[in-house]
């Protein structure tokens, strides 16, 4: 009986340090987003994608099969631009070191954080 109560309080334990973790890093999370992590979309730009999603959702009902083929594509057209603004980062660093400029650490650092910030998002999101 004193063994079971032991080791019910050490399981409290690692839950609650398991709990501390996650809240941890959701609090990381955050902060680096509220912390001016950079958006990956121009406002108009991310308020087209957000028109055209209402627009499929709008449509399902008369047509489900073409909403979810539109919803596809335009997830896939989401995609495709997020690694294309990734891309010009990237191209735009190498080009600077091809053309022997110094990329400072700060920058570099800056960029490092945004990665940082989309990669957490991306893992945090929910199917």
């Amino acid at each position: 009986m004193i063994e079971t109560k032991e080791m019910q309080r050490n399981k409290e334990a690692v839950g609650t340090g398991e709990a501390r973790q996650n809240n941890e890093q959701k609090a990381r999370e955050q902060s680096d987003q509220s912390r001016g992590s950079e958006i990956l979309f121009e406002q108009n730009e991310a308020e087209k994608f957000r028109t055209r999603w209402l627009e499929i959702q709008r449509r399902f009902v008369d047509d489900p099969g073409a909403s979810v083929t539109e919803a596809d594509e335009l997830i896939g057209n989401l995609i495709k631009r997020i690694t294309v603004t990734f891309s010009d980062k990237r191209i735009s660093l190498e080009s600077q070191w091809k053309n022997g400029e110094k990329v400072s650490t700060e920058d570099l650092r800056l960029v490092l954080r945004r990665y940082r910030s989309f990669f957490n998002r991306l893992l945090s999101l929910e199917s």
